[in-house]
């Protein structure tokens, strides 16, 4: 990674990489203060996330951010039913480092360097307008066969499809050494399809249905609370936490 070049993107006024670091990945923090070296250094994939935003200064977060109020405020005006559209316009890129072979790649390292050329190679506005994103890396699994995930969401589907399409020729151009990808879409609260009743089966959707009925109240309450909470930990302008010399 080109340190010098990832500050003078964000000393442009284009888009700028902001990392609020998760304290489990200190390890790799240092390294990205210290000059992110290409090979040769390992370092651990502990659990936890840390979480990031790819837009211009002056971004608000209400601009951004899915309004997770609103989903609830649906839900309960439908009676604790939730319609297909609502579901689906919420979704996400889902990119999974695993470990492969005998080698110990360092799942983290390789995420965080994919994401800063990404940074790089698409910080001009203008020319990639719908290339911004929020985010996480990381993982909460202990097991290291799950492997480590990056998250990133977007503010349509168009703009979804144009951030897979670069992150898919990013990817074939990162060599193996340890490692496999997998890239995919999926839901943005990924546990709402499994809360509602007949989303999953086709011969239910067939039927006509429109709404669906929401199996849990509680439960859709609890995961829609800590879908704010994580709202919480993304940078923007407000914050100090950046990543370069803003």
């Amino acid at each position: 990674m080109d340190r010098e070049k990832v500050t003078r993107t964000m000393e442009t006024g284009k888009r700028r990489l902001l990392l609020n670091w998760c304290t489990a990945h200190d390890e790799l923090k240092r390294l990205v203060e210290s000059g992110l070296p290409d090979e040769g250094i390992e370092i651990g994939n502990g659990r936890g996330w840390t979480y990031l935003t790819f837009f211009p200064k002056g971004i608000r977060e209400q601009d951004i951010l899915y309004d997770i109020d609103q989903i609830l405020i649906l839900a309960r005006n439908n009676h604790y039913h939730l319609s297909r559209e609502v579901i689906t316009q919420h979704n996400k890129i889902v990119l999974t480092a695993y470990p492969e072979g005998a080698s110990q790649a360092s799942l983290l390292t390789k995420l965080y360097s994919l994401v800063a050329s990404f940074a790089i190679r698409f910080s001009d506005t203008l020319q990639y307008p719908s290339h911004g994103f929020y985010g996480k890396f990381g993982g909460i699994y202990e097991r290291p066969e799950k492997g480590r995930v990056l998250a990133v969401y977007s503010q349509n589907d168009d703009a979804l499809l144009s951030i897979y399409e670069s992150l898919e020729k990013l990817v074939s151009e990162i060599p193996a050494n340890g490692l496999r990808f997998d890239l995919r879409f999926s839901n943005g609260l990924s546990a709402l399809p499994r809360m509602l009743h007949g989303f999953d089966d086709p011969d239910y959707h067939r039927s006509g249905v429109k709404d669906y009925r929401i199996t849990d109240s509680a439960r859709f309450a609890i995961l829609l609370e800590q879908a704010k909470q994580d709202y919480e930990k993304y940078l923007f302008d407000h914050s100090s936490m950046q990543v370069g010399n803003n």
